[in-house]
């Protein structure tokens, strides 16, 4: 029989445990906020080293998730589940018991896919909870969301280079992207057929490399991606990249990319990075475009008023810009600030 308890934590509405010693199975789900509908966020499944460390991930991925819904001004509040394990392990008794542990919300969480799950996983979840969305298209759901995540990241990207100088056009800008996954590569590709002069990194150089040959771009070492001179610097790899060890070698003007929780620190480094002169367009509202796929499923949009809700990211950093000039904060505590004026009244 699995054991199910609650954690409380102020801020958070529910901060639920799940052990089910019999298909071995620890989880953790962290719901921050309904006050927009429910919350969505995805599930992450790795080796934790302990407890304490999952608790801290899956409170901090999901008051995140708030803030990114609130920031596109999405139905959706926010939450994350994290699985203490190794992925690639994962047994048929485990899905089948976090599926039973996401049932036990009764729809405020709707989980899909993060770090360590996929699109065929969310498929099988989809088998024993209806609370899942993301399912590939041959099930209905919205597929992959990387499409429309490149869409949102493009579009942080023109809004930096026209606060930066006054043209969103990439050509002729020097542009560093870390990570040629799904996200960086359709990244890179768009930005080298826009004109700009593109340098990629990955700690896979293989495939760096092959994407250079393929799209006319170059290729640094990721160390070297953060340090060599650039107009934009666009990580969408691994986040916590930009801390007090990091920042001051930052030969960047702005910095704007797809990766989650790219501050150590946040607004902290936000405010370290700003003392440097550089840009810093917010990770959770440029990278949006995820969530922003699955409201397809949630909110019945089309494909085409999705992509224009992706777009809409462009006049969204714009505003954030702005309001960080206006109040004289960094583009951190803009962010925030513009996404807790998005909830209900009361709500934060």
């Amino acid at each position: 029989m699995a054991e199910f308890s609650t954690i409380e934590f102020d801020g958070y509405e529910e901060v639920a445990h799940w052990i089910d010693s019999e298909a071995g199975l620890e989880a953790i789900c962290a719901i921050h906020s309904t006050a927009n509908g429910p919350a969505i966020g995805g599930t992450r499944w790795q080796p934790y080293s302990d407890l304490d460390a999952a608790i801290s991930d899956v409170r901090r991925l999901a008051e995140a998730m708030t803030l990114k819904s609130s920031a596109a001004r999405l139905p959706f509040g926010g939450g994350k589940a994290v699985v203490i394990g190794d992925p690639a392990a994962k047994t048929e008794a485990q899905l089948r018991s976090y599926a039973e542990f996401v049932n036990r919300f009764d729809g405020r969480y709707l989980t899909t896919t993060d770090v360590g799950t996929t699109t065929e996983e969310v498929d099988r979840l989809s088998l024993w909870t209806p609370h899942v969305v993301g399912k590939s298209s041959e099930l209905g759901g919205s597929g992959d969301t990387s499409a429309l995540t490149a869409v949102t990241v493009l579009s942080g990207i023109y809004a930096t280079l026209e606060a930066l100088d006054g043209d969103p056009s990439p050509a002729g800008k020097t542009i560093v992207v870390v990570g040629v996954g799904k996200v960086g590569s359709k990244v890179a590709r768009s930005l080298v057929e826009d004109g700009a002069d593109v340098l990629l990194a990955d700690i896979r150089a293989i495939a760096a490399a092959a994407l250079a040959a393929e799209i006319g771009a170059r290729t640094v070492s990721v160390d070297e991606a953060f340090v060599v001179p650039c107009d934009l610097l666009s990580p969408n790899a691994l986040g916590g990249v930009f801390s007090e060890q990091t920042i001051p070698a930052l030969q960047c003007r702005a910095i704007c990319g797809g990766a989650n929780n790219q501050l150590a620190r946040d607004p902290d480094d936000a405010a370290l990075i700003a003392k440097r002169g550089i840009l810093y367009a917010p990770d959770y509202v440029v990278n949006s475009g995820g969530v922003i796929s699955v409201a397809q499923e949630v909110a019945g949009w089309s494909h085409e008023q999705a992509v224009e809700h992706a777009e809409g990211v462009y006049e969204t950093t714009l505003e954030i810009f702005e309001l960080a000039d206006r109040r004289g904060v960094n583009t951190a505590e803009a962010a925030r600030a513009y996404a807790l004026a998005q909830l209900p009244v009361g709500a934060s």
